[in-house]
């Protein structure tokens, strides 16, 4: 089960706004999701996806 997260909106607008000159880095206290958001955002947003 996945919930969506405020920080979901904002991976967005990263994409639209400077995904195409950096690279997007998530921070946060171990275990609060950052690999899970990432996957996610990455299986819905992309093509491909490693």
């Amino acid at each position: 089960m996945y919930f969506k997260r405020k920080v979901y909106n904002e991976l967005l607008e990263w994409k639209k706004t400077y995904s195409d000159k950096y690279a997007v880095l998530l921070e946060g206290a171990r275990r609060v999701g950052k690999s899970t958001i990432a996957e996610n955002f990455a299986q819905n947003e992309y093509k491909s996806y490693i």
